[in-house]
Order: structure tokens, then sequence, then C-alpha cells
């Protein structure tokens, strides 16, 4: 992993006031009282730095919820682009494989999801978190949470 050295990590903090920033284990956005969740270790390594941009990108584009996994990637693909915007202004460029190993891992979970814990096959989502098989009709629901272990119900 390469060491940050251009950017200090609360001068990123400190510009973006309007929002609450709390250290955690992990990186991630909660609207709910407009808080980006940091992992302060983290924030020593490049990784770190971009991933602090992509959970400011939530922010800046108002994200409260999703309904569907497509949607979260969509949300996902979009926080990327603010970070990216973000980023210039402090001379870092975000490599594109980095954001496309991150989004690689959400079409991974969207994946799991969809696959028919029956028969396998990969089907679309009829509701929110809830999928129904085209090839042997089985229903199941997923969590609704990205961080969470992807596990299938059955009905």
């Amino acid at each position: 992993m390469q060491k940050i050295t251009t950017v200090e990590p609360q001068k990123i903090i400190d510009d973006f006031n309007q929002f609450t920033f709390v250290a955690a284990e992990d990186f991630y956005w909660s609207a709910e009282n407009s808080t980006v969740h940091y992992d302060p270790e983290a924030l020593e390594l490049k990784a770190g730095i971009y991933r602090l941009l992509h959970e400011i990108g939530h922010a800046l584009a108002h994200h409260k919820t999703f309904g569907s996994g497509v949607e979260l990637l969509r949300l996902e693909t979009e926080a990327w682009s603010y970070a990216q915007g973000i980023a210039k202004k402090y001379k870092i460029i975000i490599p594109q494989n980095h954001i496309d190993t991150c989004l690689h891992g959400y079409r991974d979970w969207l994946h799991s999801r969809s696959t028919c814990p029956t028969c396998g096959n990969t089907s679309a989502e009829v509701d929110e978190n809830t999928y129904r098989c085209f090839n042997c009709s089985e229903q199941w629901t997923v969590p609704a949470d990205q961080r969470s272990r992807c596990y299938r119900l059955k009905y």
C-alpha cells in the first residue's frame, strides 16, 4: 500500500465541515445524521483517502437509501464520480482501477444476491430485497444492508 504524502486528511475533513465526521472501524455515509464514518488508521494510505473522498461524494450527492441492488450500484458509481471531482481540488488522482475494483465488489455482491439458492440460476429483484427465479420459480429475500453477509432466505 502506498502512503499518502500530498494532503493531510484533516484538511479534507475541515473543508467539508457541513458534515459530521466520526472515527469508526469502517467507511460509510449515514444520511440520517449527515455523518461520514471513517477509519483514521486507513487514512495513512492513499486507498483510505480515496474511501474518505468517496463517502464525502455520497454526502454531496445527497444519497439517502436505495430501493434495489441496481440502484445501489448506481449510487456507488455516482459517489465515485463525485470523489474524482473532489480529488482534483487536492491534486489527487484516484486510479480508475481502484474505482473499478470497488465497483466490482458491488457487482459480485449483486450477483450473489440474485443467484437462486435452489437451482443456481441468476434472476432479478421483483421487489425490494426479494428475488424470484425465472427457472424454478423459487422466491427468496436478502438483507438490505450492503455491508452485511450475503445470505438468501427461501420463502
